[in-house]
C-alpha cells in the first residue's frame, strides 16, 4: 500500500451555516446523493480499496448508512469519530489518526467534487519525492464567482483569493498565502529569489484541498509541541512546509539573513526541527544515491541539501470545484449533471418518479426517488429530491429542492434552496432564497434573497 486515502468530514460547515444548521455538511445532497460520496466514489475509482473518513461522533453511523445507499461504493470504509464539541482542523483531525498512518497519505477535504486523476497527483509525488503534493484547480472555466448566492444578500461573503508561487516549469510550489493575510505588498524572501529568480504568481488557481503527504510529516505533527499549534492544513500546514523549503536545514552553518529576518518559533523552542523527522525508504534512498539528477543545477546543487519539496498538479481539465459555500454548493448542483460525474446508465428521472402529462423536465435535471410531478411543470437545471410532491403549474428554475419537500399548485421557484421537509403552499414565488428545514410557507407569499427559518415568520410544521 503505497498511499493511506483519508477524507476529513468533520468540518461544521461555517460558509453555509444556513445550510448545516439543519443537515452536517458532509451529507447535503449534491445530485441527490450526500456530499461525503463524491470523493468516496473518486477514490475508489482510482483503485483504492480502502479508507479512512474523520467525522464527528453523531454522524459517524448516518454518514456510512448513506454512503452505501446511495450506491455503487464497494470499498471498505473506515470511520474514526473525534468528539462533537471539538472544532478540528485537518491538521488537528492527522494529529488524531497519526497511530493509523504507517504510509504517505493522501488528505481529501469531504466537499471536494471532481474527476481528477489521482495518478496525475500521485506520479508528481513520486517523480520529485515530494513532502507535500498539492492539487491546484483552475477557475478559468469553473468558478462559483458571479452566481447569484440564495440567501440574505448581506451575508454574503466575496471568495478570497489564494495568492500562489510557481517555479518557472509551474510545478515546484514556491509561495502559498491568501488575498486576505497580505497587507499592502507581498514580500518575497531572498534566498527564495536566488534558488528561483524567476517566479510565476498566480491568482487564477485555487487550493483543491487535495494533498499527498509524506509520512514523517505526519509524526512532525504529532509530535512537536510547537507544530500543535498547526491547526489546518492548508491555512498553515501547507504554508510553513513552502516557506521551509528555502531555509538551510538545522545545524548546516550560520543562519542566513532569511533565518535572522523570519525567526521560526519551531526551530526557537529547542525540539526537534522538521529536518529530524526527515526519513527515506531503502529503495527511494538507493535511487537517490546512483542518480546524478539535480533539480536545481550544478549551480545550486546545495540546495537540495533541505529535504523539503512542495510540489503541484495543477488540473486544467475536467471538473474540480468545492462546495464549500453556499454559492458553490448551488454551483456544483447546477453542473453535476453534465460532468460526467454520475454512472452513464443512471437515469437523471428515477423510474420510481411519477411525472404527469405536459410537464417538462430539462435534460440539465434530476428527479429522485418516489417524487411525483404534477401537470404543466416545468423543471430545469435543478435537482429534485427524493418523495417529493410538486403540484401542477409549478415553475422551478435554477433550484435545489431536498427530500421530502411538498410545493403546492402554482408556485414559482427560482434560484433557491429548499431543505427537507419543507411545506410550500400555493402560490408561492421564491426568487434566490433559502427555506429552512421543516418550514411551511404561507400561500401567495413572496420572498426575494431571504433565509426563511425564523420561527417568528414561519410556522413549523
Amino acid at each position: 500500500m503505497e498511499f493511506q486515502a483519508v477524507i476529513m468530514a468533520a468540518g461544521r460547515g461555517s460558509h453555509m451555516m444556513d445550510l448545516t444548521a439543519s443537515m452536517p455538511k458532509p451529507l447535503l445532497p449534491i445530485g441527490n446523493r450526500p456530499m461525503i460520496w463524491y470523493p468516496v466514489n473518486m477514490l475508489q475509482n482510482a483503485g483504492f480499496e480502502r479508507a479512512m473518513i474523520v467525522t464527528f461522533e453523531s454522524v459517524g453511523r448516518d454518514m456510512i448508512q448513506a454512503i452505501y445507499a446511495a450506491g455503487g461504493i464497494k470499498i471498505d470504509l473506515e470511520i474514526v469519530t473525534i468528539p462533537n464539541d471539538e472544532d478540528w482542523g485537518a491538521a488537528d483531525s492527522l494529529r488524531h489518526i497519526r497511530d493509523k498512518i504507517k504510509t504517505d497519505v493522501l488528505v481529501v477535504s469531504c466537499d471536494l467534487v471532481t474527476n481528477v486523476e489521482l495518478h496525475l497527483l500521485a506520479d508528481v509525488h513520486r517523480a520529485y519525492d515530494a513532502t507535500a503534493t498539492i492539487l491546484l484547480q483552475s477557475l478559468k472555466d469553473q468558478s462559483a464567482e458571479g452566481v447569484p448566492v440564495p440567501g440574505t444578500k448581506s451575508k454574503r461573503k466575496s471568495d478570497q483569493r489564494d495568492i500562489i508561487g510557481l517555479d518557472d516549469k509551474g510545478q515546484r510550489l514556491l509561495l502559498l498565502t491568501a488575498e486576505a493575510d497580505i497587507d499592502e505588498a507581498l514580500s518575497i524572501r531572498t534566498s527564495l529569489l536566488r534558488q528561483h529568480p524567476y517566479i510565476q504568481i498566480k491568482t487564477n488557481l485555487k487550493d483543491a484541498h487535495m494533498y499527498i503527504l509524506k509520512k514523517w510529516v505526519v509524526d512532525f505533527l504529532a509530535e512537536n509541541e510547537a507544530a500543535k499549534e498547526h491547526s489546518t492544513v492548508k491555512g498553515e500546514l501547507i504554508p510553513y512546509l513552502v516557506k521551509k523549503q528555502f531555509s538551510r536545514p538545522s545545524g548546516k552553518g550560520d543562519k542566513n539573513e532569511d533565518q535572522m529576518d523570519s525567526i521560526d518559533p519551531i526551530q526557537n523552542n529547542k525540539q526537534k526541527d522538521i529536518d529530524s523527522y526527515y526519513s527515506v525508504n531503502e529503495l527511494t534512498k538507493t535511487a537517490t544515491e546512483m542518480s546524478s539528477w539535480s533539480e536545481y543545477g550544478d549551480s545550486m546543487s546545495s540546495a537540495s541539501d533541505n529535504h523539503i519539496r512542495c510540489h503541484t498538479h495543477i488540473m486544467q481539465e475536467g471538473f474540480c470545484m468545492r462546495a464549500n459555500t453556499t454559492a458553490a454548493y448551488c454551483e456544483v448542483n447546477r453542473q453535476i449533471v453534465q460532468q460526467k460525474l454520475l454512472y452513464d446508465d443512471e437515469p437523471l428521472t428515477h423510474p420510481s418518479a411519477s411525472i404527469k402529462p405536459k410537464t417538462t423536465i430539462g435534460q440539465d435535471s434530476m428527479v429522485g426517488e418516489g417524487t411525483t410531478i404534477g401537470e404543466k411543470d416545468s423543471v430545469k437545471r435543478s435537482i429534485i429530491g427524493k418523495h417529493c410532491s410538486i403540484g401542477d403549474k409549478v415553475k422551478i428554475a435554477n433550484s435545489v429542492v431536498m427530500d421530502h419537500v411538498t410545493i403546492k399548485d402554482g408556485c414559482t421557484i427560482q434560484g433557491s434552496i429548499l431543505c427537507g421537509n419543507t411545506h410550500i403552499n400555493e402560490g408561492v414565488e421564491l426568487k434566490d432564497c433559502i427555506v429552512g428545514s421543516s418550514q411551511n410557507v404561507p400561500e401567495k407569499s413572496k420572498f426575494s434573497n431571504e433565509v426563511i427559518g425564523d420561527s417568528n415568520r414561519m410556522m413549523e410544521i
